[in-house]
């Protein structure tokens, strides 16, 4: 009969779940460090795709102010130096959608917003300012949204940007019309600026 060497056999068993305890601690760690690392890098393209939002807004402006360079009197015949005329966006939205028979229009003017000279590359004597409309409508036709944007954009009240639009069919037979065809949503901005002629001479000199 063999005999056997409990001692040696405990110390066996012993060494092997040390062993696998420490193997098992290596894997929780590993698992630990590759979920923080694929946390950091969602974070980081979080913070890159703000950053690209951010540089496409501003060479939106910075090309908006390109063509204020090339054509001024047309911006200075639009309303761009000047004060906002919200009134006339509201009583032109509603005036055009009574005509179209739209009559569930739902609008919101954010407040004015001032933009950075430094960030926009600006001289001092050009304050420039943001306001952003936003609507819904239901809309018998697609064409009445066109109709909307228009006779926003034929305002002499400054600079009209269409940021966003969405239209959603609402109705699939089209022979069943109604004001609820389809329902849209947009964001616009408008664009303002004073200038302060004691600070430099002529506008054109610093655009």
């Amino acid at each position: 009969m063999n005999n056997v060497d409990y001692s040696l056999l405990k110390g066996r068993i012993i060494l092997f779940f040390c062993v696998l305890a420490v193997c098992i601690l290596l894997l929780w760690f590993s698992f630990s460090q590759l979920s923080k690392q694929q946390q950091m890098m969602g974070n980081t393209q979080s913070d890159m795709d703000h950053a690209a939002t951010e540089i496409d807004h501003l060479n939106d402006l910075v090309l908006l102010f390109e063509n204020f360079n090339t054509d001024y009197k047309k911006y200075e015949t639009k309303g761009f130096l000047g004060e906002e005329q919200r009134l006339s966006w509201i009583e032109t939205l509603e005036g055009t959608a009574n005509n179209l028979g739209l009559y569930d229009l739902r609008y919101q003017i954010s407040p004015k917003q001032q933009l950075s000279n430094e960030v926009l590359g600006l001289p001092a004597s050009i304050t420039l300012f943001e306001s952003k409309l936003t609507l819904e409508s239901g809309l018998v036709h697609e064409g009445d949204l066109v109709d909307l944007i228009n006779s926003l954009n034929k305002l002499n009240s400054g600079l009209f940007i269409v940021d966003s639009c969405k239209i959603d069919r609402t109705v699939e037979n089209i022979e069943l019309a109604s004001n609820h065809n389809f329902q849209a949503a947009c964001s616009t901005l408008w664009y303002t600026a004073v200038y302060d002629e004691q600070a430099n001479g002529f506008i054109e000199d610093e655009l």
